[in-house]
């Protein structure tokens, strides 16, 4: 069981700066005791002291590390592996790195086939939780503890000041494997609602699923958008709108995405696999769907790309987002100057009140493969990217040519089109860099767009929805930071899923002829004959061992600005 508990040449101007400090330390430095600064002339007969033995420079080590390739540098720049920012990392690092790219969306892929065939590089950067957990499962990382107590300085530090990220990378041995980074804990999840068309239809904003219905109904219904036409819907069904419609009623099951995770603690405190919400949460969904108030093809929208281009056209009123996506918010302002959207919070049902999925506080993005043959060297590198100088470097740029620091000491782009091409292949390089403080996140930057404030105005609306703990996000802890299921398990689990999540979708479009408590009795049945009681047994003795040292929600909580 996992105990993921729950992160040579020396350029010019360094180069000017280094001689400076030389010099004002030799003109600032006075002899202590006023003795002659001239050298001493050795007796006559005297022994000669011998000169001290040069001491040889210490090797530069050389390494290998991954590095996703997006296909998105321009052609100007060169490659992923060798470009303006790759050369500046050999140029001011304290080790030789030679890129290995893979590419972002087949990763694993070819990660598989370098692990196959012993050429994986040292330094492993990777967003996925659950390939992280099997690569620690095959033996092919290497324990962190010891290399960072006697070779880090700079990762060290990052640890000691957010000690979450050692307690997200530490395995079921009590051994950390992950490298990791703090995050901004806020929201992810955004139940968006069209205020404009609830002062137009003279409505409140519902605080209750029948309240949601209504005003769904009314959206779809009495022509918002005032063009006389039936061609507006009232709720998405489909993706982040899905999955927060569960989230509504307390329940981790979602027909979208991969996390389906109904565990939850009963009164005792003790960790059930949970029906009874998520026969509430069908059964809503099934309600909304047989009222004509959503998408009748929700269930191919799969990634909610026609739900999203509704809400941008300005034709849907409530929809679930995915991030305060900037863009989005731009383009329906752009089609529907007067649309006037805010975040909600979520309405109570007989289950409580919750909130839809924040952001992880931790985010684990790499590792050291078991086999490098200089650990050391690679961990100098790891400290390099987690110093303020190549994290600042590489999302910003080099100061007087690509930014400048503004008032508040934050970077302020100077030529935002050369940014985007001279710097905006580069983010993956940065997979070590805390994405939180002063200059970090829309608030802090310099002279935002009208949409950037409109955006930081929804966002402050969000906090307050979403970040109470007295209305929490769903589960046992942030899906992130779950424990890993041995792999007979793990097949158990997607397995049983697949089948649940086709008959879920199956009472939700099938009116009459296949009801919810149909679904309920069918779905324990799947559950049971594929062995599920064993990935339920799993999930309690996990936390039954661990929660005292996982990272539990209310640990979260404890973790908010």
């Amino acid at each position: 069981m996992k105990k993921r508990t729950w992160m040579r040449k020396t350029t010019a101007p360094l180069t000017a700066v280094l001689a400076m400090s030389f010099v004002a330390a030799a003109c600032g430095t006075a002899p202590a005791d006023n003795a002659s600064t001239e050298e001493e002339t050795p007796a006559a007969g005297a022994e000669t002291p011998a000169e001290p033995a040069a001491q040889e420079p210490e090797k530069r080590g050389s390494i290998t590390s991954s590095l996703y390739d997006r296909g998105t540098v321009p052609a100007e720049e060169g490659t992923m592996d060798n470009n303006r920012w790759t050369k500046w990392v050999n140029e001011n690092g304290p080790v030789d790195v030679k890129y290995v790219t893979v590419p972002r969306f087949e990763s694993l892929q070819k990660f598989n086939v370098m692990f196959a065939s012993g050429t994986a590089p040292d330094l492993i950067l990777e967003f996925d939780a659950a390939y992280q957990g099997q690569l620690y499962t095959q033996k092919q990382l290497m324990p962190l503890d010891d290399l960072i107590a006697e070779h880090s300085t700079e990762y060290k530090a990052m640890l000691e000041k957010y000690p979450a990220i050692k307690k997200a990378a530490t395995m079921d041995d009590g051994k950390m494997y992950m490298l990791g980074r703090p995050l901004e804990f806020g929201p992810q999840h955004y139940l968006f609602i069209r205020a404009d068309w609830l002062k137009k239809l003279n409505l409140e904003a519902p605080k209750t699923p029948e309240e949601l219905l209504e005003v769904a109904k009314a959206f779809a219904t009495q022509d918002p958008d005032g063009n006389g036409q039936a061609d507006t819907e009232g709720i998405g069904l489909s993706f982040v709108a899905g999955i927060i419609l569960n989230h509504m009623f307390g329940s981790g099951f979602t027909l979208f995405g991969t996390d389906q995770n109904p565990w939850m603690l009963d009164e005792s405190g003790k960790v059930v696999h949970d029906w009874d919400r998520m026969k509430a949460a069908l059964a809503f969904q099934k309600q909304i769907y047989e009222s004509g108030v959503a998408d009748k093809d929700f269930v191919t929208d799969k990634n909610g790309e026609k739900q999203k281009q509704q809400w941008i056209a300005g034709k849907l009123g409530i929809y679930g987002g995915n991030g305060s996506d900037v863009k989005i918010y731009e383009a329906l302002k752009a089609n529907v100057p007067e649309a006037e959207i805010v975040p909600i919070a979520l309405p109570v049902t007989e289950f409580g009140q919750f909130s839809p999925i924040l952001s992880a506080p931790v985010q684990l993005t790499g590792m050291i493969n078991a086999a490098a043959k200089d650990p050391a060297a690679v961990m100098k590198h790891v400290d390099f990217m987690a110093s303020e100088t190549y994290r600042d470097t590489i999302a910003n740029g080099l100061e007087g040519v690509h930014h400048t620091k503004a008032e508040n000491g934050c970077p302020q782009a100077i030529d935002a089109e050369k940014n985007k091409k001279e710097l905006g292949y580069a983010g993956d390089m940065n997979m070590l860099a805390p994405l939180v403080g002063d200059c970090f996140g829309l608030e802090n930057k310099v002279n935002p767009t009208e949409a950037e404030k409109g955006m930081i105005a929804i966002r402050a609306m969000a906090r307050e929805a979403y970040m109470d703990p007295a209305k929490p996000m769903v589960g046992l802890t942030h899906s992130s930071f779950m424990p890993i299921l041995p792999q007979d398990l793990l097949q158990i689990k997607t397995n049983a899923n697949k089948t649940i999540v086709d008959l879920a979708v199956k009472a939700i479009v099938s009116g009459g002829s296949y009801t919810v408590d149909q679904f309920v009795d069918e779905a324990k049945s799947v559950w049971e004959k594929a062995g599920g009681a064993k990935v339920d047994a799993f999930y309690s003795d996990w936390y039954e061992k661990s929660k005292d040292s996982a990272l539990l929600m209310k640990d979260l909580y404890e973790m908010a600005p």
